[in-house]
């Protein structure tokens, strides 16, 4: 259970919402796909950002029944939580399981944190956007956009020069920007169309990913189902499945009722902050329990996390 519940901590920084960067093939379902007229980057662009225009700078989206079943070493536990998000940083979910307090997660302009009851110690675990863009040694893949990515409410830069991959003969295609991670390594964000249009339920984006610099996946974000939502119109997803292959940790997140709320000017320290939660908190950046000196050279870090 620990190392299941552990493994939720990548769900901390990386929820934060996609080689070849799929499982996209299960969905040819064996068939042979009629080649389409290639599409134009700046359509697909284009498209990616009317439907995250729909969702205002003050807008959020929140669900408050999430269901969230994650699967390591062999095994799978079942959370159930919610969780409001706010681009681009904005981030919280709370999960319980079997009605205890079980995790934690979120994150704001200035820094993320993470709480998971059966790490030990249970220590709140936080790093700055700073810390972390000098280099902190957060030892596992983070890109803080990537929530707000899976959700369908990232804005792409018209301006920036993307690639197209058309594999011959498939139903998808692939949108990839080359970029960096906050620790300034080279990656790829790749958007994955169905290459034939859809309505929803059924997605037309059906995958997001993060790649590094050899094209090894480090997150896979597969869009299982859709909803449109009736104020908005925006497409969000209704149901996202998570893999990091190099944890061998997978996820499946259930936005049973997901809406977009209006915020106001408390919103932020109401919500996303760590403010008011009461518990030991470690600086994973400075390796040290708040409040304390630096540990020695060689201590251990936080379990799980080593």
């Amino acid at each position: 259970m620990r190392s299941i519940i552990a493994g939720l901590s990548l769900v901390a920084v990386l929820l934060v919402v996609g080689c070849n960067v799929l499982s996209p093939h299960a969905r040819d379902n064996g068939r042979v796909v009629t080649e389409a007229p290639m599409p134009k980057v700046e359509d697909l662009v284009r498209y990616l950002n009317t439907n995250a225009k729909l969702i205002g700078d003050t807008d959020a989206l929140k669900c408050t029944n999430l269901e969230i079943d994650c699967r390591a070493d062999r095994q799978t536990v079942g959370l159930g939580g919610w969780m409001m998000c706010q681009k681009p940083r904005n981030f919280r979910l709370q999960a319980k399981v079997i009605g205890q307090p079980a995790v934690d997660i979120g994150s704001n302009n200035d820094e993320f944190w993470y709480w998971i009851s059966k790490n030990e110690p249970p220590y709140l675990f936080h790093c700055s956007y700073e810390a972390l863009g000098r280099g902190a040694n957060v030892p596992f893949p983070f890109q803080p956009d990537m929530v707000v990515t899976a959700l369908g409410i990232a804005s792409y830069d018209p301006a920036k020069n993307y690639q197209l991959n058309v594999p011959k003969g498939k139903n998808y295609f692939e949108l990839i920007e080359n970029t960096t991670s906050p620790q300034g390594q080279p990656i790829q964000k790749v958007v994955v169309f169905r290459r034939n249009g859809v309505a929803p339920p059924d997605p037309q984006v059906i995958a997001y990913a993060l790649r590094d610099s050899k094209g090894n996946n480090i997150c896979i974000a597969n869009i299982k189902s859709v909803q449109p939502n009736r104020e908005t119109t925006a497409i969000l997803p209704k149901e996202v499945s998570f893999d990091w292959p190099a944890v061998k940790l997978k996820m499946t997140m259930k936005l049973n009722d997901l809406q977009v709320v209006k915020t106001n000017a408390d919103t932020p320290d109401r919500v996303f902050s760590r403010r008011n939660l009461n518990y030991q908190a470690y600086d994973l950046a400075t390796r040290s329990l708040d409040g304390a000196g630096l540990q020695q050279a060689g201590a251990a870090g936080p379990v799980g996390m080593r």
